[in-house]
C-alpha cells in the first residue's frame, strides 16, 4: 500500500524518539559495565560517548511533535 506523509512523519518521530532513547540506555549499560566487568574496555569512555550524543540529540527530538 501506499505510505501517507502523516505516517512517513509519524515514523520518523518515532525513530528519532527511540534513538535518544538508545543513546541514554547504553550509556546507563556502560557506567554499570564500568563498575563490574572484568573484560578490558574504557566502558567510562563509552559511555561519555553515548551521553554525548543523547544530550547533543535531546533538544532536537523532545521538540519534534507528531502530526496530527
Amino acid at each position: 500500500g501506499v505510505v501517507s506523509d502523516k505516517e512517513l512523519e509519524t515514523l520518523y518521530v518515532q525513530a528519532n524518539q527511540f534513538a535518544l532513547a538508545s543513546h541514554f540506555l547504553w550509556a546507563c549499560w556502560a557506567l554499570i559495565q564500568d563498575k563490574y566487568s572484568t573484560i578490558d574496555f574504557n566502558f567510562f569512555r563509552y559511555a561519555r560517548l553515548r551521553f554525548k550524543q543523547y544530550f547533543k540529540a535531546k533538544s532536537v527530538v523532545t521538540a519534534l511533535e507528531m502530526p496530527k
